[in-house]
């Protein structure tokens, strides 16, 4: 191949769009930081940045179908709307965060399986704090009871007529949800407060509660299918990503590695590396775009 060859495939990869998709409670404006840190990075030359909205893709789905919101429901109109898209005609990468990034896999299984040949170059799938699936059939049930108790109380968001109610209600959920260890270095933010207060005015208005209780049940890794399998086949196309302060998912990413899948820690940061250090996250990916050369990823160390 020529010179001249090679630099316009890395052209390619480089200007074709990235989709990027939030995670639970998250909204497009999750991607703010990242955004910024992208163009700064890239300059003149950065590609396009598609925001998915999650509860967008819900409501879609749940009027046209009437069907369960699961991971294959999102994924499979996710992946329609991409081939529906002028601007994917040249290619498209992926990153998701967390239930995004399971959403994300989800898209790389199904794009494969239809043996599509829209694209000039394969699309790469960045799993950034996500989970490829429980095998344990106890941990599976656990996960579901809890997925089922937190459905239930986003419900009771819902249904209170009063907004102070369901402000209060909200305040009090988020309290729990953001409690938990991995997102520890989040809460120690500046602007956590500000980001605690977006969610919950989000949260306590319209649909929003509800749609994330069926997101919730639907998505639950407790019914979701495993994916590890699948992942260990998608080892040329996807990558996993996660935050060094992240102790589970860094003991994720450590499996992830043994089976061949390029993996990257991002230094100072928990589950939501996104947020927390954007500019670390975009020199992880540029170098996986331009180069596809796992030997020079940073490993991830045995937990």
């Amino acid at each position: 191949m020529s010179q001249c060859d090679s630099q316009s495939i890395s052209k390619s990869k480089v200007d074709r769009p990235i989709i990027l998709i939030h995670g639970f409670l998250g909204t497009p404006s999750d991607w703010d930081a990242f955004q910024t840190a992208w163009q700064s990075e890239a300059g003149i030359n950065a590609s396009l940045c598609v925001t998915i909205d999650l509860l967008d893709i819900a409501r879609r789905i749940t009027l046209d179908a009437k069907q369960t919101i699961g991971l294959k429901e999102l994924a499979s109109q996710i992946l329609a709307d991409i081939y529906a898209d002028e601007r994917m005609s040249s290619g498209f990468d992926v990153i998701g965060y967390s239930m995004g990034g399971r959403i994300a896999l989800e898209i790389a299984i199904q794009h494969a399986s239809r043996g599509s040949q829209r694209h000039a170059d394969a699309p790469t799938f960045a799993l950034l704090s996500a989970h490829p699936g429980l095998d344990d059939a106890s941990e599976r049930n656990i996960r579901c009871a809890s997925d089922i108790r937190l459905a239930d109380r986003l419900a009771t968001i819902s249904v209170a007529t009063e907004k102070d109610v369901r402000l209060e209600f909200a305040t009090a959920f988020l309290d729990e949800w953001y409690g938990q260890a991995l997102f520890s270095t989040l809460r120690m933010r500046k602007d956590f407060i500000a980001f605690a207060q977006r969610r919950r005015e989000a949260l306590s208005s319209g649909d929003c509660a509800s749609l994330w209780a069926e997101i919730v049940v639907g998505c639950s890794p407790g019914r979701s299918q495993s994916r590890w399998e699948a992942l260990e086949h998608r080892i040329d196309d996807c990558s996993m990503i996660v935050g060094d302060r992240d102790a589970r998912y860094v003991a994720v990413a450590t499996r992830a590695r043994s089976i061949g899948v390029a993996t990257a820690l991002i230094s100072d940061a928990g589950h939501a590396a996104h947020i927390e250090q954007p500019d670390q996250l975009v020199k992880y990916l540029i170098q996986l775009r331009l180069n596809r050369v796992r030997s020079s990823l940073q490993d991830c160390p045995t937990p």
